[in-house]
């Protein structure tokens, strides 16, 4: 009895000393276009963790067929209903090639393959574009979103104020910003994401993912892609989902 005592003990430190480590997972790109795939991809996460997680959703609906949009809008309220966290993931998550962008704006489209819709643009033009990105979400009357993530993080110098005087939070490739009564928290905040590194890196990538969730600092983001379970398979991402799930608990950004 004893025995069996003394292990339930460290058992219950162990759990406790996870629980001070915290991380996110959230998964990116649920569009329109790709939502019946990503959803059954989005639960199975869920249900690798246990829970409901975050989600990037990318609002424009574009020219689709009404019954795939209600669809889309269907699928988004389920989530909400069942506890999902919500972040806007930009318009379209595809840059306007015609927009005015400073040099790095540039290089940034190239990298990115014209994903980083925010790259480079003037003060008022990043307005206007988050404007567009808030009205689309509010055309579906889903209600208020957690907060706001740019397509592929990178933005430009003017997006981060922007987004977090209307919303609670925002993040970028290094940091997650969480607003306060009393100004800006910044989160420090390892990024892991799978589908921007060539194949052979791959293993490589996952170890020192595996390191970073079971080492005490910062608050890491695993991000999940569509695209990732073609790159590496479901079961090699469920294996890392589930690793980071017991070295840390998952938390939403509006938990943060």
């Amino acid at each position: 009895m004893e025995i069996n005592k003394d292990i339930a003990d460290l058992e219950a430190a162990e759990v406790r000393r996870n629980k001070r480590k915290k991380y996110v997972l959230c998964y990116h790109n649920l569009t329109v276009k790709n939502c019946k795939r990503a959803s059954a991809q989005i639960r199975r996460l869920a249900e690798a963790v246990g829970g409901p997680i975050s989600i990037a959703v990318v609002p424009s609906i574009g020219g689709v067929p009404e019954s795939e949009a209600e669809f889309f809008r269907d699928e988004v309220e389920k989530f909400i209903a069942e506890g999902y966290e919500i972040l806007i993931h930009g318009a379209r998550h595809r840059a306007d090639l015609f927009v005015k962008r400073d040099p790095l704006g540039k290089i940034a489209l190239t990298l990115s393959h014209n994903s980083a819709e925010f790259a480079g643009l003037s003060k008022k033009l990043s307005q206007a574009l988050l404007d567009r990105s808030l009205a689309l979400w509010n055309s579906h009357g889903l209600g208020k979103a957690s907060g706001f993530v740019p397509p592929t993080w990178i933005a430009n110098k003017f997006l981060k104020r922007q987004a977090l005087e209307q919303f609670e939070n925002y993040e970028d490739l290094f940091n997650i910003y969480r607003k306060r009564e009393k100004g800006v928290k910044t989160i420090g905040s390892p990024l892991f994401t799978f589908s921007i590194l060539p194949l052979f890196l791959m293993g490589l990538y996952m170890a020192i993912a595996c390191i970073a969730f079971a080492l005490p600092f910062g608050t890491p983001r695993l991000v999940i892609h569509t695209k990732d379970y073609r790159v590496i398979g479901e079961k090699r991402l469920l294996g890392m989902v589930r690793f980071a799930a017991a070295m840390r608990e998952r938390v939403m950004y509006r938990d943060l």
